[in-house]
């Protein structure tokens, strides 16, 4: 787990004050306070913080006080099959969002949730994702078998970050993603329509052709994501 809160001991330790912190980051006093409220950040923002304060960005996943000494050894094979995996899930509509280091089975155990937005990689992360796929495929490291990945990827116009997020996990990964993701776009959008006739149930608003193509369109929207959410139906 994260402890962002840590950014205050090193401002009091390095006789700095948060505002002066903020505005050396590049942001705002307010930001800052938000985002150690939050004891959230992108790992950008951490590895620049982390720089800052001239501490291992691994200091803010220690709980104890201090700068950490402690390091995790994972093999090269297994640090490649996790960068894989955070792009798949990310492209795919998830994003890893928490890493445990399991001290029994000396391993990271990773937690995903849904994003609201999914990634859409530039032409540039494809050719860097496509570079991560030059070495040879393995079932362990979350590649598909079948895939041929000794060779890199021939990028076209018409290459999606969907073609990617296939070559980067199972089939099996891709159908769990694939359902979990558009159910939950169904339940939202189900939630928006109800919220929608709430409102025009409670006001006694006139269903005008306008609104009732709303009302449509939201309908459509649940149905198309109904089908989606069948495993191996949005492969």
């Amino acid at each position: 787990m994260v402890y962002l809160s840590k950014i205050r001991e090193l401002c009091e330790k390095r006789g700095v004050s948060m505002k002066q912190a903020a505005s050396d980051l590049g942001m705002t006093e307010q930001s800052l306070h938000k985002l150690i409220k939050s004891n959230s950040t992108k790992i950008d923002t951490l590895l620049s913080i982390a720089d800052y304060f001239k501490v291992e960005p691994a200091y803010f996943f220690d709980q104890t006080a201090g700068d950490t000494k402690q390091y995790v050894k994972v093999r090269r094979e297994e640090l490649t099959g996790l960068i894989k995996k955070v792009l798949a899930y990310s492209i795919h509509g998830f994003g890893l969002i928490k890493l445990e280091w399991d001290e029994e089975d000396g391993k990271f155990n990773s937690y995903f949730d849904i994003l609201y937005k999914q990634y859409n990689p530039t032409r540039e992360d494809l050719e860097y994702i496509s570079s991560v796929l030059e070495k040879e495929g393995d079932s362990k490291t979350g590649i598909n078998a079948s895939t041929n990945t000794d060779t890199k990827i021939e990028l076209t116009d018409d290459t999606s970050p969907k073609d990617i997020s296939k070559l980067l996990m199972t089939k099996d990964e891709f159908d769990f993603t694939s359902a979990y993701y558009y159910s939950i776009k169904k339940m939202q959008t189900h939630e928006e329509l109800q919220r929608l006739l709430s409102f025009i149930g409670k006001h006694r608003i006139e269903r005008t052709a306008l609104i009732e193509k709303e009302i449509q369109d939201l309908q459509d929207k649940i149905n198309y994501y109904g089908v989606k959410s069948i495993i191996g139906a949005s492969r």
